[in-house]
C-alpha cells in the first residue's frame, strides 16, 4: 500500500499589524499546528501558513515580507509530497473571505487523495452558544455601560452567523452586549439607538472588535473618531476601547482546534493512482478521435518529440503553447505561443490537452501526475503507463485520417508501429486515388 505524506495548511485571513499578527494570529497558528501534530501519524508532517487576504499580503510584501496565498501553499505542500491535506481556518463566518478559500481548495482538491477544509468558528449554533460562553465569561457585566462587539460582517449566512451570536449572548442574559457589522453601513446606528432604547442609565460603551486579530482594519474603520467610536461618542456615550482580538484567547483557539479535528473531506478529491506495474494485464487503447479545432494544448518541451506533437496539433486545428527554456527558433515559428522558461507545476491549468516531452523523467513523471488528478488528458512521451491518452503515428490523406499505437503503447513495438504506418498511408493514398477515379476526376 502507498504511503500517503500528511500535511497541514493554516489558513487565515492575515494581519498586517506586527502587534496583531504576535498576539492573535501567531498564537492560533501554533496551536493548530502543535495539535495536529500531535494527533498526527507521522513524525514530520509538512506545515504551510496562509493569508486569504490580498490586501494584508500585499501590504507585508511592500515591507520586504512574503506571506502565501492559500494557492501558493497548497502548490508548496503538494511539491513536498504531501497527498493529504487538512487545511484549518480562523474565520468566524462563511462570508466572502471563506467563500473565496474554498473555491482555492476545490479547484485544487483533484490534485490530492484526501483534503479536507474546517468549517468557519461560528458554523452552527453549538459554536455560537460557546463563543457566548466565552465572551460572556471575559467581559464583566456593568450596570452603566454596553459592550459594542463589531465583526466583518458579510452576505447571507455571515449575517446570520452574528444574529445567532446576538441570541446566543441573550440567551445568557447579556442583554448590555451588541453585536454589529462593519459590511452593514446602517450598522453603527442601529446598535447606538439599541443602545440608547436600553434606559438613561447607560452612559459608557466598551467597544471591541469581533475579529480574531485587532487589526489595521479595526484600528482605522472601529477605534478611530471617523468610525464606530466618532458615532458613538458623538451619540452622547463615553467610550472605552477594549483593543483584544479574539484569537489572544485561550478558548478560541480551542475552538479552531476543535474545528480544525471534525474538518469534513472536500467532495472534489482524486482517486488514488495506481503505479507502474500495479496491474498485469495492460487493457488495449481505444482509437478515439477527437475534434481539436479551437482547443488549448501545452506543450512542454521543444525537443524532437515535442516539435512533432506541436505540428500535428495544429495542422488539426489547435492553439499549441510550448514552455522550454531553449526552444529552437523552429519551435518558436511553428508554435502559437512560447514561453521560455522550464515547466512549473500550475502550468496545466486551463488546457485542454497536455504533452509532457521533456529530457527529464522526474518532471514528465509530475507533469503527468498533476494532469491525471485534474482530469486533465495528457501523453508522457517516455511512460506510456503514465499517459491517459496516446499520440498516434498519424497517417493522413486529403479525406482519410489513421492512427497506429500498439496496444500496450510500449516503446519496443515502435519499428511495427512505423512500417503499419508506412503500409497505412499507401493504403489510404490508393483508397482516395481510386474514389476520385471512380467520381471522374
Amino acid at each position: 500500500m502507498r504511503h500517503t505524506k500528511q500535511g497541514l495548511l493554516v489558513a487565515s485571513y492575515g494581519a498586517s499589524r506586527p502587534e496583531a499578527r504576535t498576539r492573535c494570529v501567531e498564537p492560533l497558528a501554533e496551536e493548530l499546528e502543535q495539535a495536529f501534530c500531535s494527533d498526527c501519524t507521522e513524525d514530520e508532517p509538512v506545515v504551510r501558513e496562509a493569508y486569504t487576504s490580498a490586501k494584508v499580503r500585499a501590504k507585508l510584501a511592500g515591507c520586504g515580507e512574503r506571506v502565501l496565498a492559500v494557492d501558493e501553499a497548497l502548490e508548496e505542500l503538494w511539491s513536498a509530497g504531501v497527498r493529504d491535506v487538512c487545511v484549518a481556518v480562523s474565520h468566524l463566518v462563511d462570508g466572502a473571505a471563506y467563500g473565496a478559500l474554498r473555491q482555492v481548495i476545490e479547484a485544487h482538491a483533484p490534485l490530492f487523495d484526501a483534503i479536507r477544509l474546517a468549517r468557519p468558528l461560528l458554523a452552527s449554533a453549538e459554536d455560537c452558544k460557546r463563543v457566548a460562553e466565552i465572551l460572556d465569561g471575559g467581559v464583566p457585566r456593568r450596570a452603566d455601560s454596553a459592550v459594542v462587539l463589531v465583526g466583518h460582517g458579510g452576505p447571507h449566512a455571515a449575517q446570520l452567523a452574528y444574529l445567532a451570536l446576538g441570541y446566543a449572548l441573550r440567551e445568557r442574559g447579556r442583554n448590555d452586549m451588541y453585536v454589529g457589522m462593519l459590511d452593514d453601513k446602517g450598522s453603527c446606528d442601529a446598535v447606538a439607538h439599541a443602545v440608547a432604547c436600553a434606559g438613561s442609565q447607560v452612559c459608557r460603551v466598551l467597544l471591541a472588535p469581533l475579529l480574531i486579530s485587532s487589526s489595521a482594519h479595526a484600528q482605522r474603520d472601529i477605534f478611530s473618531t471617523s468610525g464606530w467610536r466618532g458615532i458613538l461618542e458623538r451619540a452622547g456615550y463615553t467610550v472605552e476601547v477594549l483593543d483584544q482580538g479574539l484569537g489572544e484567547l485561550a478558548e478560541i483557539r480551542r475552538l479552531a482546534v476543535d474545528h480544525m479535528r471534525r474538518a469534513p473531506e472536500v467532495e472534489a478529491g482524486a482517486q488514488r493512482l495506481s503505479s507502474p506495474g500495479d496491474s498485469a494485464a495492460v487493457p488495449s487503447r481505444f482509437p478515439l478521435f477527437i475534434d481539436l479545432q479551437g482547443r488549448r494544448c501545452l506543450v512542454v518541451g521543444a525537443g524532437t518529440v515535442g516539435m512533432r506533437r506541436v505540428r500535428a496539433l495544429r495542422r488539426f486545428g489547435a492553439t499549441a503553447v510550448v514552455v522550454d527554456p531553449n526552444p529552437s527558433a523552429s519551435m518558436s515559428a511553428d508554435a502559437d505561443e512560447v514561453r521560455r522558461r522550464p515547466y512549473a507545476p500550475g502550468d496545466e491549468q486551463g488546457f485542454d490537452l497536455v504533452i509532457a516531452a521533456t529530457d527529464d523523467r522526474a518532471v514528465n513523471h509530475v507533469i503527468g501526475e498533476r494532469c491525471r488528478r485534474l482530469g486533465i488528458p495528457v501523453s508522457v512521451a517516455d511512460a506510456p503507463d503514465e499517459c491517459t491518452f496516446f499520440f498516434p503515428a498519424l497517417c493522413e490523406g486529403d479525406n482519410l485520417v489513421a492512427g497506429v499505437v500498439s496496444r500496450s503503447a510500449d516503446h519496443s513495438d515502435h519499428a511495427l508501429v512505423a512500417r503499419a504506418a508506412a503500409d497505412m498511408r499507401v493504403a489510404l493514398a490508393r483508397a482516395e486515388a481510386d474514389a476520385a477515379c471512380r467520381e471522374g476526376r
